[in-house]
């Protein structure tokens, strides 16, 4: 047995070693955006730029730059050009836009779209929510920009705690396990790229639990506080499948869906949109904004 055992543990540290050295090698393990407290929000540290990956093959390798305000984007927010049609769209991951390059943004190829008649300044942070957005919108947005798009989940719009913004103190500090962590290639190529953490996570929540429906959602689970913060110049971006638009019926924002033309529009094996499902989002605003549905 101890034999056994011995041959069990000489085996697997052989195994880690080689999968340390073919994830170096190959560059396939992607790492962790560094995030920074920004005005008591947590957002990602100006200037950092890297390679973004993910996927088990580096599938997914785009090139990501902060700006000064802690989003992914090629422009800094605090100017505008005011012989532009001036356009900020808000969300999570999507408008983030890590799955793409950076020169592939929603926000580039809307531009690219109109002859640069737009200027587009995206405001993405991964797991924002409504309340997020409204604090987004109310910082850095009204009274400046001309239109304002939120992209929306029904997830998003019953939140009712920021996921970042006002949240800027909990950014954890570095330790021996984080410096550990940020320097095993192989940790952070099962964890990040192949989402070890979050699988064992469901693994050991559900374990031995019967499931349980999803449950619907009602008018009164909405956050009604966040969304009445929107004004007159905010529309609603939605996908069909993730937003029952009647549940907004009552506020009077106007909703515009995101018709996905080109296809396919995201990685299959990751949900986010390629660079189709963002010309198919940058389309769907240079749609509605040139049919005139919404007039200054």
């Amino acid at each position: 047995m101890k034999n056994f055992t011995i041959y069990i543990l000489i085996a697997l540290s052989l195994y880690l070693i080689l999968l340390e050295s073919t994830t170096r090698v190959f560059d396939l393990s992607g790492h962790t955006i560094p995030e920074t407290n920004l005005n008591n929000n947590r957002l990602a540290r100006p200037n950092s730029e890297g390679i973004w990956i993910r996927g088990g093959m580096r599938e997914i390798a785009s090139h990501y730059k902060i700006n000064q305000q802690g989003f992914n984007s090629l422009k800094d927010y605090l100017t505008l050009d005011k012989n532009k049609v001036n356009i900020a769209i808000v969300g999570d991951s999507y408008i983030e836009g890590f799955h793409v390059d950076i020169e592939n943004s929603i926000g580039r190829i809307l531009e690219a779209e109109t002859h640069n008649e737009f200027e587009v300044h995206e405001y993405g942070k991964s797991g924002g929510n409504i309340v997020d957005f409204s604090l987004i919108f109310n910082q850095w947005i009204r009274n400046r920009y001309d239109y304002t798009f939120v992209l929306v989940t029904n997830e998003d719009i019953i939140s009712n705690e920021a996921s970042f913004m006002g949240r800027g103190n909990p950014i954890p500090q570095k330790s021996i396990i984080r410096e550990i962590y940020n320097q095993c290639s192989f940790i952070r190529y099962l964890n990040i790229n192949h989402g070890l953490n979050s699988k064992l996570q469901k693994l050991f929540s559900f374990s031995g639990r019967p499931k349980m429906a999803k449950k619907s959602i009602m008018p009164n689970d909405i956050n009604v506080f966040a969304l009445k913060e929107f004004d007159s110049t905010c529309v609603i971006l939605y996908e069909k499948e993730k937003l029952d638009t009647t549940l907004l019926s009552s506020f009077k924002l106007p909703c515009a869906e995101v018709v996905h033309k080109y296809t396919p529009f995201n990685h299959g094996f990751d949900s986010h949109w390629n660079f189709n499902g963002r010309k198919n989002c940058a389309l769907t605003i240079k749609n509605y904004i040139n049919k005139g549905e919404y007039v200054q």
